[in-house]
């Protein structure tokens, strides 16, 4: 899987691969000079990367700065996504490498999306913390009432059919919220959440809730 990231990688002109390092990471350099090592994962989508899979990569005397995984689409436990933040490194996709090679700081790489909705609720006066428990899913615990467990997705217009499918794949949330500020939430996707006990949200109304 490495092998074939540094094939990609190849065909790009915003970054290339300097070198394999003894550890089996990519040494990646970005226009500019910046360099970085990436770690590359194959974790299939019938599995969720864990705690497990991250771990080691963090125990060899050279250490990533980003860990991807191949296929994209694979889930990422919290408990795997806080290993890599502990050792000040990211995580992400393929399409990461080069997001991240921009910052010039790959270990403080976030995905935008989801850095805006931790942000926001981080910054809620009634939210104490907040934790990932999936890449798309977290648990803002409350000064006031009980945890939140808030599902992201990427929607423009939230359908029955979006919800039903982050339920299917995540498992049980208390609030299902887009990313996008734009579009709306039809009927039949609140009326699906309901029927799971759980809301769907935009983020002014998330705000609301994790204040109630």
């Amino acid at each position: 899987m490495t092998a074939w990231v540094a094939a990609k990688l190849a065909e790009r002109k915003d970054v290339e691969v300097i070198e394999r390092t003894p550890e089996g990471f990519l040494a990646v350099r970005a226009i500019g000079g910046y360099e970085f090592a990436v770690a590359v994962l194959g974790v299939p989508v019938s599995r969720v990367i864990e705690l497990a899979d991250v771990d080691p990569l963090f125990l060899k005397h050279s250490k990533p700065e980003l860990v991807i995984n191949v296929p994209s689409g694979t889930l990422w436990s919290g408990a795997a996504i806080g290993r890599v933040h502990a050792a000040f490194a990211s995580f992400g996709t393929l399409g990461d490498i080069a997001r991240a090679a921009k910052t010039g700081d790959a270990g403080s790489f976030r995905d935008k999306g989801m850095g805006y909705f931790i942000t926001a609720m981080t910054q809620h006066s009634n939210v104490a913390s907040v934790s990932y428990v999936y890449d798309s899913v977290v648990r803002a615990e409350r000064r006031h009432g009980e945890p939140i467990t808030v599902a992201v997705i990427d929607a423009y217009n939230m359908g029955a059919e979006h919800v039903r499918n982050a339920r299917a794949r995540v498992g049980p949330f208390d609030v299902i919220v887009k990313s996008s500020s734009y579009g709306g939430i039809s009927s039949a996707a609140h009326a699906a959440a309901m029927d799971m006990g759980a809301q769907a949200l935009g983020v002014r109304d998330l705000m609301k809730r994790l204040g109630s």
